[in-house]
């Protein structure tokens, strides 16, 4: 059974225009999310194409590696790519907090960084700080609780994607 969920960027709920797409279903005119075997297996038709083009990185991939897959083998892609989304399939595997400040920081991604998956409450303001601006969550979840949790910790201990210096720097007039 799917959860009926609602798609919540920059602090207000938006319509999904994007389609998840396995790797056997063709592309149509509508913006795609697609894995990364398929990005990179069909890279050169895929620049051919008119419609927005976005990727799914699976941190904790079954048949692959035990940590899933490597957001910096989207480095020749970036250009292709308007949203990446992470999916965080426990509440537990915090690697797409890691992937989001990769592509943030060191990989200059500038478009939609989407979470999808387990996305908790107690864990969206540490996902925003690390450089998502795009979250997939439960629908019965008010949007306000969501918007309250994002502004629920006050001071941060250390520097992230947000720029928000931690306490310790600022103790320190650093």
């Amino acid at each position: 059974m799917l959860t009926k969920t609602h798609l919540i960027s920059n602090g207000a709920v938006i319509d999904d225009t994007w389609v998840l797409l396995d790797d056997e279903t063709p592309l149509g005119d509508t913006p795609a999310i697609i894995s990364l075997d398929r990005l990179k297996a069909e890279a050169d038709a895929l620049r051919l194409r008119n419609a927005k083009l976005g990727v799914v990185i699976r941190t904790n991939t079954l048949g692959k590696t035990k940590l899933g897959e490597d957001v910096r083998e989207l480095t020749p892609y970036l250009d292709m790519l308007s949203t990446i989304a992470i999916d965080f399939p426990v509440y537990r595997n915090g690697r797409g907090y890691s992937d989001a400040r990769i592509l943030r920081e060191e990989m200059g991604f500038e478009g939609e960084l989407r979470a999808i998956g387990e996305v908790l409450f107690d864990q969206w303001s540490f996902m925003a700080r690390c450089g998502f601006n795009t979250f997939e969550i439960d629908a019965s979840i008010p949007v306000e609780t969501f918007k309250e949790a994002l502004n629920e910790l006050s001071e941060a201990y250390q520097p992230a994607v947000d720029n928000q210096r931690g306490v310790l720097w600022r103790r320190h007039g650093l």
